[in-house]
């Protein structure tokens, strides 16, 4: 159908909302509660008022569908003043000083309200103006119904910021299916928080904080905590960089999506104060390594008619593993025992490194950047680590980072190309992949698909495990060979969000369908979507990551994860074998029954 907007004739489809339709055509409507993974809006905030000739007075755009003959007004004097009058109200119960925010700079509400020259400065007292007594009951009245949750080691909530959008309780309703926010009491009282204010207990995902238009739901932060070690000359500080940050990070600075700036990344950390640079995307080759032998065993004990437990479940996102552990614990023997990359690397550098260095494990710290608010509850597990030190001692997100670059004042854009610290610091375009969904299946493939058939040549792209769609499957037909003697087929599973992988398990469970092979991510397009990575955030900013990624992969030299020459190194020197002794020790782990009695 056509239909008309600001005199313009567009096409639409049945179904849409004027949002929509709008959205397509790059009409600006402002909004604060809708967002397009979040499907049909509330139409709380009431900011993307518009008038058309089939109603009377102002509709809100998000929420009203088009139909045959429809005009729409998205801009005049009427429409203008309403959605003013809208956000002074959202300001006026928005608490603070823009400058004393985390979001500051990166907050939809800030942006809307300068686009809409609206002066926030103006919503918040001047002390001057008050008396003491006058500045002590603001400020008792203002806290009256504050909730401040920092009670879990990976998300902050402050309600004092909320203007009762309801993304957060989409977004975990929706993508998780978790629940773990909805809407408190009624009337004036009426607050977005946990039930009965209850400390969040999740997965730690922090979806919630991605889709967040303001600072209410954050990180937890650990930047002061960083900084203290940073100005500690006694103590050894190494970073390590996740894979998909470097293809995130430089949104924050004005860059396209997907635009690499791991170069970048390196130099602000050695002028942040890092000792030490190493690539997670090392350990994710490792992870590999480790992963696709476990697999393989499997597998050849299934051809061999032993038991073998299946799907093999991939094991290196965090909430994913924390998820099987609170809701499906009779999953646990289906899980890796594979420890995420962060894990790896972790553990090597206070084992492998320290002892290459001559280096005592307690005076090195170990810090991760990460797409990921859960690495900071995966660091925190106490099987990860010696039994009297963790292996991670600090954990920031993508958005800490940056906020650290620019609270320093580091001129990012025009920073020199650094280089990862040697053994540690080389990868492959499988470890590179990890960072969308599917990479890490995919990485995991081109290494099994070889060492089964001892086929050097093998096969490298298994396009059939990417992209964006919820579930993937396929079957991997591996033909016979010098060292396989019969043809095998391995049935396999993508899946991203948790509501595509519960849909996925109890397919399972039911016997609706089987599969050797399962890859979980719990983000929209897997780290790439992750928590703690540069907002806002879409499917149109993920899709430019995710190719930016697969480019990456495609025009690097080494792609497979066992032709990584550090990582060979390190098996000759130090592990040994895939599935060994050591790595066993210092690459796996275990998992406990958390599911509430």
């Amino acid at each position: 159908m056509e239909i008309k907007i600001d005199d313009k004739t567009y096409r639409a489809k049945a179904g849409q909302t004027i949002l929509e339709v709008c959205r397509e055509n790059k009409i600006f409507i402002p909004t604060l509660c809708e967002h397009s993974d979040l499907g049909l809006s509330e139409g709380v905030c009431r900011m993307c008022l518009v008038k058309t000739n089939k109603h009377r007075g102002l509709v809100t755009s998000c929420q009203t569908k088009v139909e045959a003959g429809l005009e729409v007004i998205t801009e005049d004097f009427d429409i203008e003043r309403a959605r003013r009058y809208n956000l002074e109200l959202l300001w006026a119960d928005h608490a603070g000083k823009c400058s004393f925010c985390v979001s500051n700079g990166n907050c939809e509400l800030q942006t809307l309200a300068i686009k809409l020259g609206i002066d926030v400065d103006d919503f918040v007292p001047n002390e001057k103006d008050f008396s003491k007594e006058e500045q002590l009951k603001l400020l008792k009245n203002s806290l009256k119904n504050r909730v401040v949750d920092d009670k879990n080691p990976s998300i902050h909530r402050d309600n004092q910021y909320c203007i009762e959008c309801r993304r957060c309780i989409k977004a975990c309703q929706l993508i998780q299916t978790i629940d773990s926010y909805g809407v408190n009491y009624r009337n004036i009282k009426t607050n977005v928080g946990t039930p009965g204010e209850i400390p969040l207990d999740c997965i730690y995902c922090g979806q919630c904080v991605a889709h967040c238009p303001t600072a209410a739901i954050t990180e937890k932060s650990n930047i002061k905590k960083l900084d203290e070690v940073l100005l500690n000359s006694e103590k050894i500080k190494i970073f390590q960089v996740a894979p998909s940050v470097r293809f995130t990070i430089g949104e924050a600075f004005g860059l396209e999506p997907g635009t690499l700036v791991e170069g970048k990344i390196i130099t602000a950390l050695r002028k942040l104060g890092a000792d030490l640079v190493f690539d997670t995307t090392f350990a994710a080759d490792l992870t590999i390594m480790e992963e696709a032998n476990e697999l393989i065993g499997r597998i050849k004990k299934k051809i061999r008619g032993e038991e073998a437990i299946f799907p093999m479940f991939t094991s290196c996102c965090p909430s994913w593993v924390l998820y099987v552990e609170k809701y499906y614990p009779e999953l646990i023997p289906n899980l890796s025992s594979c420890r995420s990359p962060q894990a790896m690397l972790s553990s090597l550098i206070k084992t492998y490194y320290a002892d290459q260095k001559n280096i005592q494990p307690e005076n090195i710290v170990n810090i991760s950047v990460m797409s990921c608010t859960a690495k900071k509850y995966e660091a925190q597990r106490s099987e990860l680590g010696d039994g009297k030190n963790l292996d991670t001692d600090i954990v920031i997100t993508a958005n800490e980072f940056i906020r650290m670059v620019k609270q320093k004042g580091i001129d990012f854009l025009n920073l020199k190309d650094g280089k990862f610290n040697k053994t540690m610091g080389v990868s492959s375009g499988a470890g590179v992949i990890f960072g969308s969904t599917g990479g890490v299946m995919e990485a995991a493939l081109r290494t099994a698909y070889e060492q089964i058939t001892c086929d050097e040549l093998g096969k490298i792209d298994f396009e059939e495990v990417r992209g964006s769609k919820g579930i993937k499957q396929s079957e991997i037909i591996i033909p016979k060979s010098r060292c396989s003697v019969q043809e095998i087929k391995i049935k396999v599973a993508v899946a991203h969000e948790i509501r595509y992988a519960r849909k996925l398990i109890e397919d399972i469970k039911t016997g609706k369908c089987e599969f050797d092979f399962v890859e979980i991510m719990v983000c929209p397009s897997g780290c790439l979507g992750g928590g703690g990575q540069p907002t806002p955030v879409n499917e149109e900013i993920r899709a430019k990551r995710r190719k930016a990624i697969y480019d990456r992969d495609k025009g690097l030299s080494i792609r497979k994860s066992h032709e990584n020459s550090e990582v060979k190194k390190i098996y000759e020197d130090f592990l040994k074998e895939p599935g060994g002794y050591l790595s066993e020790k210092l690459l796996h782990t275990s998992y406990v029954d958390r599911k509430r009695k």
